[in-house]
């Protein structure tokens, strides 16, 4: 039941877009001035005032997509001086990524194995963070980019690098709670019973009373930044509970990435945050009934939350079966966005909406709904016979402030 949970509701819920999507798909767009566009991506840079910068998705399983997180984040590193890559996966898993870049051991695919999505297993995704362990070998400290997960759905992980501080630093406590938190497991999280997750929640925060009360203690022995990680391991394994019990998934997932986000903004080093996910959680309105993560950071950030959404004419996706097996799966939507290309022999184009607002019929698209695809980790067959499963409906200014948009995308290089 909870695996089916998480393929028609992980990112955006199937359901909730049908309330707010038209069927239509019109092969007709309005033609507008490709001078306010931006076909290479190394300009990209955002205002000196923003925080947080947001790159949204139409499909974890697309090729450019992935391709284009890394490229939006080089110039952002470039342009911007961001250090922090922060990508919609597991908070401990990642921190293994963030160890693997800083020349822990190992190879790229078996930490891309860690960030807790098979969807993420791809070559794509490996020859990032193959870049970034290369960027660091070459940068001081204090310039070295980190890898970091803002996802709480996942207990194996955070429970390692929990215990690991535990195990030098208070081993009494660590083994106490290794035995209560042991039916956590990855494996049966969507299978457990609410009494157990419940009880799980209870000894989390008791656990986490046990720990500011002996800090000092673990501070001495592992350092400041290991008790600051082992401590959001631990909330990360309450949150898990939490959602895993909790009657509205998508609301209490969303806010739990933004108390994420903004743990990062604290504990970061003072440079500008990349977010990565869904476009339905990077957007900065809602379209699927409930509160998404930039809704939040909108509300806390104003401006300083930059947000940058992707769509695709036309697009070939890895869709996850439910056996765990991808398949390619194939969809067509055309907008006044992406219909631009009948217009261009480009295959993609950067547009910011502040810039392009100015001129007339640019003015009239963005403040107009269109009709962007949005595709889950699975489309079935029956799905893909309705276009409300994998679109929906937004005005683009009112819910990003720029967007990279395709003419065709492909699927991701799936890994073992």
């Amino acid at each position: 039941m909870k695996w089916k949970q998480f393929l028609n509701t992980g990112f955006v819920t199937i359901g909730c877009l049908a309330l707010f999507t038209g069927c239509s798909n019109s092969t007709t767009t309005m033609p507008a001035d490709l001078s306010y566009t931006e076909t290479d991506m190394s300009s990209i840079s955002v205002p000196s005032n923003v925080r947080v910068v947001g790159l949204g998705e139409a499909s974890h399983g697309v090729k450019q997509y992935h391709e284009m997180k890394a490229e939006v984040f080089k110039n952002m590193v470039q342009n911007n001086g961001c250090h922090t890559f922060i990508i919609e996966g597991d908070f401990g898993g990642a921190l293994k990524v963030d160890e693997y870049i800083h020349g822990g051991d190992g190879t790229a695919e078996e930490a891309v194995g860690e960030i807790g999505f098979a969807i993420y297993r791809t070559q794509e995704m490996v020859d990032l963070v193959n870049w970034m362990r290369s960027y660091n070998e070459n940068v001081p400290e204090k310039e070295a980019l980190h890898f970091y997960g803002m996802d709480t759905q996942r207990f194996d992980n955070n429970k390692e690098y929990l215990f690991s501080i535990l195990d030098q630093a208070a081993p009494e406590l660590s083994e106490r709670y290794k035995i209560t938190f042991s039916e956590l497991t990855d494996a049966n999280r969507t299978s457990l019973e609410t009494d157990m997750l419940n009880k799980g929640k209870e000894a989390a925060m008791e656990l986490l009373k046990e720990l500011d009360t002996v800090e000092a203690d673990i501070v001495d022995i592992s350092g400041q930044p290991a008790f600051d990680y082992a401590r959001e391991c631990l909330y990360t394994i309450y949150a898990c509970c939490d959602i895993q019990s909790c009657d509205d998934y998508n609301t209490t997932r969303d806010q739990y990435m933004f108390e994420k986000v903004e743990w990062f903004l604290k504990h970061g080093d003072g440079s500008v945050l990349f977010i990565n996910g869904h476009n339905g959680h990077i957007g900065k309105t809602s379209v699927a009934g409930y509160t998404c993560l930039s809704e939040l950071l909108t509300e806390n950030l104003g401006n300083g939350y930059y947000s940058i959404g992707t769509d695709a004419q036309k697009t070939q996706f890895n869709s996850q079966k439910e056996n765990g097996e991808f398949k390619v799966v194939e969809v067509s939507n055309v907008n006044d966005l992406n219909g631009q290309f009948e217009h261009s022999d480009n295959n993609q184009y950067f547009i910011d909406f502040a810039s392009a607002a100015a001129d007339e019929t640019w003015g009239q698209i963005l403040n107009s709904e269109q009709t962007i695809t949005t595709l889950n980790v699975t489309l079935s067959g029956m799905q893909k016979r309705m276009r409300s499963a994998y679109t929906t409906t937004i005005i683009p200014e009112k819910t990003f402030d720029g967007m990279i948009i395709f003419s065709r995308v492909s699927p991701t290089s799936i890994i073992e």
